[in-house]
């Protein structure tokens, strides 16, 4: 009987212990959605970052990527601003996609994708200066091979979808 009591005991703990903070994790999550309320529409860029074993060997075109990302954010019906838009004004959201390729001699290709929106906010604190930072973030790893690098694509359209999907989720009202 006794045994058993300090089994409740520490059962009771570990909730108390664990709860919290799933609780802060997802309240992070929610409040990273609610800022993409109301958002009229992004602009959209991509960044490669690769130390390839093939130094003349480009395992991902920027341009793939990018076609491929403004195709998911047309048919996620999300408004494109076009480069010269973005250019022209700070105030505009960006979807900015980095990948980050490290292939090998052996054929693998190990990468992280994030995509971060990024927009302009005013810093409460610091007298309502206004200036551009992330407020809402996705990321994935993964490996492939060299007659994979599909898979790659697929992840970075995959974060843009997530993209799709939170932004959908707060503004279907």
């Amino acid at each position: 009987m006794h045994t058993n009591h300090i089994y409740i005991i520490f059962f009771i703990l570990m909730i108390g212990f664990c709860v919290p903070r799933v609780t802060l994790g997802q309240s992070e999550i929610e409040e990273e959605r609610s800022s993409l309320l109301g958002l009229p529409g992004v602009g959209f860029t991509v960044d490669i970052e690769q130390n390839t074993a093939f130094a003349d060997t480009q395992l991902v075109k920027i341009e793939t990527i990018k076609d491929l990302g403004i195709q998911a954010l047309k048919e996620g019906e999300i408004t494109i601003y076009d480069d010269r838009q973005i250019q022209e004004s700070i105030r505009r959201p960006v979807l900015y996609v980095h990948l980050n390729l490290l292939s090998t001699k052996t054929g693998i290709i190990s990468f992280g994708i994030t995509a971060s929106l990024y927009q302009p906010v005013k810093l409460v604190l610091n007298g309502d200066k206004e200036i551009t930072a992330s407020t809402w973030e996705t990321s994935v790893v993964g490996i492939a091979s060299y007659d994979k690098i599909g898979v790659i694509k697929q992840a970075a359209v995959g974060v843009v979808k997530n993209f799709i999907d939170d932004y959908h989720r707060v503004n279907s009202n």
